[in-house]
């Protein structure tokens, strides 16, 4: 032991083994991002990066525009005085005012989803049989303002740092091209970081589960009953016959929402414009130039009747026109997309009851959710898309 100590040798070759590992674990942490390349490093700007994409998305929801104005027609309005009176007449202080009072709206201290929310439902739209037809026409000047109001919100939360595409896309009818929506922004990059999130519709409906239960009650009685039956029917027929109740629940329930949205998004707007517009803008447009009122509707008519599965019928307003041909037009799209699963959802609610797998109101059940869940009226998605400028 004496020996060992007195051997300076080795304890100075003890201290250069030590201060060697020291220097190799200093160096590795030194070293580490080189040595492990940029896998982490991205990993955390990208958690960032996905954080700040959240805290945005957040931000746009519920950030509040303090003053918003626009005019009910205004574009229509606009184009047609001019086309008759001249561009003097357009710029006019009188006609300006008088289009203010006549058809003037002004919104304070909203928040951006409700406006985007309001936007997407102003430019309702139905893509049908290839034709791509817009209902609500007298809503240019609305979506021209909220487009511009959305963009300085946008650029004044994001900055210069990040690229962004927002959308707003309203579907009220599950997999089917109707609806509204707004987009802003250039084409998203696989790079990008993508975050979305529902927002509530302008208005309130009383659309609900329960709702709908009561508009279907027949049929969700008339499938109990065919499954009650089933072990003395033919299987086939059994399944048949519940898949056409299913769809006439279906039917139902479209038939409703479709009511319930165009007194929303048409009765509520074009005719009550209409209305506003019929009693008051011909005295206030310089030369007291009649009948303008009447080309902002028909300019509404001639759009729906380019599509040869509206009749026109001139005992009807407008919204009822509407609401009966945007019922056979959604029952075609949604029957289109829903067919394979009716069937499945029939032969499953029948396979279940008959191996005693499911009660008669467990079916029901079902199918209630089923046909409740293809319709969507309330909600609509926004989503918000960032991707760094450098890249």
């Amino acid at each position: 032991m004496a020996r060992i100590l007195r051997d300076t040798e080795a304890f100075s070759s003890s201290v250069d083994a030590l201060l060697f590992l020291v220097l190799v674990s200093v160096s590795a942490v030194l070293l580490a991002p080189v040595m492990v390349g940029g896998t982490q490093l991205s990993a955390l700007h990208d958690t960032n990066a996905a954080e700040h994409n959240s805290q945005v998305l957040l931000s746009l929801q519920n950030g509040r525009v303090d003053d918003f104005s626009y005019a009910v027609g205004g574009a229509q309005m606009d184009y047609l005085v001019n086309k008759t009176l001249g561009p003097a007449a357009v710029d006019s202080g009188i006609y300006q005012t008088g289009k203010e009072l006549v058809a003037g709206r002004e919104l304070k201290h909203r928040t951006f989803a409700d406006l985007a929310s309001e936007s997407v439902a102003s430019r309702f739209t139905i893509y049908h049989d290839g034709r791509t037809l817009g209902l609500n026409l007298l809503m240019d000047e609305y979506r021209t303002n909220i487009d511009v109001q959305m963009r300085d919100y946008l650029d004044g939360q994001i900055g210069d740092r990040y690229h962004y595409n927002v959308s707003v896309v309203w579907r009220p009818f599950r997999d089917v091209p109707i609806g509204g929506e707004t987009l802003m922004g250039p084409p998203v990059p696989d790079t990008a970081f993508v975050e979305s999130a529902w927002i509530t519709m302008p208005y309130h409906t009383e659309f609900t589960r329960s709702s709908v239960e009561g508009l279907i009650d027949d049929e969700l009685d008339a499938i109990g009953l065919d499954l009650e039956n089933a072990s003395v029917v033919p299987r086939e027929q059994t399944e048949a016959v519940i898949a056409g109740h299913i769809n006439k629940a279906i039917n139902s329930t479209v038939d409703e929402a479709v009511a319930i949205i165009v007194e929303m998004t048409i009765q509520q707007t074009v005719e009550r414009a209409q209305t506003a517009i019929n009693q008051q803008v011909d005295n206030v447009v310089p030369g007291n130039n009649s009948g303008i009122s009447d080309i902002i509707l028909d300019e509404i008519l001639v759009e729906l009747e380019r599509d040869p599965a509206f009749i026109e019928n001139d005992s009807l307003a407008l919204s009822e026109q509407v609401t009966v041909y945007l019922q056979d037009v959604v029952r075609e799209e949604m029957h289109g997309v829903v067919a394979d699963e009716v069937d499945a959802l029939a032969s499953d609610i029948t396979d279940q009851y008959v191996s005693n797998a499911a009660t008669i109101e467990e079916a029901k059940d079902e199918v209630l959710d089923y046909v409740f869940s293809r319709t969507n009226i309330s909600r609509a998605r926004m989503t918000l898309a960032l991707w760094d400028r450098n890249i």
